[in-house]
C-alpha cells in the first residue's frame, strides 16, 4: 500500500466519523436531493457537507483541521468546501456515498488593471481559491473591450486609473450592452475618492472595493456577486 494512502488511513482512524443514524426515509431523500442539486460552481457549507456525508458538523470540522478534507475560510471564519474536493475525499477514504455533482460551464473572470504585478497576483489568488473558474487578465482598457466580446466573462474586475482608456470610460462603453447579459462588474481601485464613488453610483458597476484587499474578502465578494446574493451596500471604500 502506498505511504500516502497509509497515512490517510491512519488519519481516518484518529478522526473517525460520527455518523448520524438514519431513522426516517425523508432524511435519506433529503440528503440525496442535496447531492443531486450540487454543482461544481457553488461551495458547500460545513452543514451541507455533513448532510451529504451523513455525519455531524463536528466530524467535518475535524477532518478539515486535520488536513484530510480540503476547505477554505470565509472572512467570517466559516469553512467552505468545493464539491470536487469533497468528491476526492469520499473516493480517497472509500466512503460508500453516492455523490456526483453536476459539471457546468466554468465561470469566467476578466481582470483589467494596468499594474501587471498586481493583476497577476489577483489572478493567482483567484485560480488558487476558486474551483472551476477561468481567470484572464489584461492591462489595457481597449483590449478589455475586445476580450469582453471574445471570452464573454461572467465577472469583470476593473481598475479605475489606467492610461489610455480608464475604468470610467470602460464602464460608459459597456453600459448599453451589459443590460442584455449576466455580466457583473466589480471595481477594485486604490482611488475611491468621494467624487469617484459618486460617479460609480451612476454607472453600471455592481460593487466597488478599495485596494489593498484581503484574498478572503475578494473571493467572498466575487462569489456573492456571481451567486446573485444581495450585498450590504454596493461599495466599500
Amino acid at each position: 500500500m502506498p505511504l500516502r494512502i497509509l497515512k490517510m488511513r491512519v488519519q481516518f482512524l484518529i478522526f473517525p466519523p460520527i455518523f448520524i443514524k438514519l431513522e426516517e426515509t425523508e432524511k435519506q431523500e433529503k440528503w440525496e436531493m442535496i447531492a443531486e442539486k450540487t454543482t461544481g460552481l457553488n461551495p458547500l457549507s460545513v452543514g451541507g457537507a455533513a448532510q451529504i456525508c451523513r455525519v455531524t458538523t463536528r466530524t467535518i470540522n475535524n477532518w478539515i483541521r486535520a488536513g484530510m478534507l480540503k476547505a477554505y475560510s470565509t472572512p467570517g471564519g466559516h469553512f467552505r468546501i468545493w464539491p470536487s474536493d469533497l468528491e476526492k475525499f469520499l473516493k480517497a477514504y472509500d466512503m460508500d456515498i453516492n455523490f456526483g455533482f453536476k459539471a457546468e460551464r466554468p465561470k469566467r473572470i476578466l481582470i483589467v488593471d494596468d499594474d501587471e504585478a498586481y493583476a497577476e497576483m489577483i489572478q493567482d489568488v483567484l485560480r488558487d481559491r476558486l474551483e472551476n473558474y477561468e481567470v484572464s487578465m489584461t492591462q489595457d482598457g481597449y483590449e478589455a473591450l475586445i476580450m469582453l466580446g471574445e471570452i464573454k466573462p461572467d465577472l469583470l474586475v476593473l481598475d479605475l486609473m489606467m492610461p489610455g482608456l480608464d475604468g470610467f470610460k470602460v464602464l460608459d462603453l459597456i453600459a448599453t450592452r451589459i443590460a442584455d447579459t449576466q455580466l457583473k462588474v466589480l471595481i477594485l481601485s486604490g482611488n475611491l475618492t468621494g467624487s469617484a464613488v459618486e460617479r460609480l453610483k451612476k454607472s453600471c458597476a455592481n460593487q466597488w472595493l478599495a485596494k489593498p484587499i484581503s484574498a478572503a474578502e475578494l473571493v467572498h465578494s466575487i462569489l456573492s456577486l456571481l451567486s446573485g446574493e444581495e450585498l450590504d451596500g454596493k461599495g466599500v471604500s
